[in-house]
């Protein structure tokens, strides 16, 4: 990283400074670190009072757990005092301050992140972390047992990290995690587990992941559709990968990282739709209704924004139109209205979904239309014709608008004339 000499100077006020964890693993890997953390012996009273004679803003945000923000050039870099548990159980294990980087890195979950720097590059590696980095391999600091008993999340990231790296997890590691994975979800916050969804999905292979999780029983407590999912075979002339687990990760790692969420949940509704033909394969009729109708009690769940959630809901209700409606002017102007701003994410997960064996036709559906997808009568359209608010006023609205999706009419009047045939004697 250009800056970190300039940075590591700039704090070099505070004693025994050292950059750690996840930085210093990119470094190592010649990637570009997301983020910048130090460590130091000094008390976090110490920092705040040192930061400040030195003319640096530093705000205590986390003084419990020892850490403290200094902010260079608005930019904000946690550095926290130097920790030695004292008793560990989860989460909420006690500390107080340690005396040394070894001491402190003994805490970490994994070698590859049990690695400080210091300000003239040196490299302090106590768990043959680089060793680990060289060999690919994923491997837990100390006993993996008690390194999982101490935060259950370290279960998921385990899994996480090996995607994003490419790594493999060591088979100690990899059997602690299998015999802790039961009591994830009882012992850690659903946001701490989304959490580690969204960052998987920013980067690396996140069908590795998933499929970690889906093998230690996790993705199917969290989301019970998924269940059994690996045994749905889908018809081979449109699924030659196979089952639907298979056919849902190879959509993630396809989906641009803003649609991973709508990958994972877009065919959510196939278990409950399966329906075995003859040929030697499940059909799933509906499976996309069915699938919407799931978003909104999973999207509470996961603790999802509820932006995400009417977006997820819109996407995996319509990702099937373009594959089972001919592309004819009103039925595109029908899916862009349904669509509405959520289209450009509709279109991203269905080339994820599709790969290259949707019919070109298809892509029609995501078209510029000439004709506006939005109703173009309006309430003050009516008012103006003698019509009073009121529950006739959304009937013809809605006749209106169905009459300008399928014909393409522009003319106000004329629209008017349809909704006024298709209420009929009602009025």
């Amino acid at each position: 990283m250009k800056n970190l000499p300039s940075i590591l100077e700039r704090l070099s006020f505070l004693p025994n400074l050292y950059l750690v964890g996840g930085a210093v693993r990119d470094i190592l890997l010649g990637l570009e670190p997301e983020d910048l953390d130090f460590a130091t012996s000094a008390p976090p009273e110490v920092v705040l009072r040192l930061a400040q004679e030195h003319g640096l803003e530093a705000i205590p945000t986390g003084l419990e757990y020892g850490t403290v923000t200094v902010l260079l050039g608005h930019h904000p870099y946690e550095v926290t005092t130097f920790r030695r548990d004292v008793e560990t159980y989860g989460r909420h294990a006690r500390v107080v301050w340690g005396q040394s980087i070894e001491e402190d890195l003994s805490r970490r979950d994994f070698t590859i992140g049990a690695i400080a720097m210091d300000a003239g590059g040196r490299v302090i590696d106590p768990y043959r972390g680089q060793a680990d980095l060289e060999a690919k391999r994923l491997r837990a600091v100390g006993d993996p047992r008690q390194r999982f008993r101490e935060d259950y999340l370290r279960v998921i990231r385990a899994g996480r990290l090996a995607a994003r790296y490419g790594f493999e997890i060591e088979s100690e590691t990899l059997e602690a995690a299998r015999q802790a994975a039961s009591e994830v979800l009882s012992h850690v916050a659903v946001e701490r587990v989304t959490a580690e969804f969204n960052k998987a999905f920013q980067n690396g292979t996140p069908s590795r992941f998933l499929r970690y999780l889906y093998d230690l029983g996790i993705l199917q407590r969290l989301i019970p559709e998924f269940e059994g999912t690996d045994r749905l075979r889908q018809n081979p002339r449109w699924h030659p990968e196979g089952d639907v687990l298979t056919h849902v990760l190879e959509v993630v790692d396809r989906a641009e990282p803003e649609v991973r969420w709508h990958a994972l949940l877009h065919d959510v509704g196939k278990r409950d739709t399966a329906e075995w033909k003859p040929e030697g394969w499940y059909s799933f009729h509906g499976h996309e209704v069915v699938g919407a109708e799931r978003i909104p009690r999973i999207a509470q769940d996961l603790r999802l924004s509820s932006e995400l959630r009417q977006e997820l809901e819109v996407t995996t209700r319509l990702h099937m139109v373009p594959v089972l409606t001919p592309p004819t002017p009103g039925a595109i102007r029908r899916f862009q209205a349904q669509a509405g701003p959520h289209l450009l994410r509709l279109e991203q997960l269905c080339r994820a979904d599709a790969g290259d064996r949707r019919d070109p036709a298809a892509w029609k559906f995501f078209e510029p239309q000439p004709v506006p997808v939005q109703p173009l009568l309006k309430g003050r359209h009516l008012v103006e014709r003698g019509h009073t608010p009121g529950p006739e006023f959304g009937r013809l609205l809605k006749a209106a608008f169905a009459y300008q999706l399928e014909t393409g009419e522009t003319a106000i009047e004329r629209l008017y004339q349809a909704a006024l045939r298709a209420e009929g004697p009602q009025r």
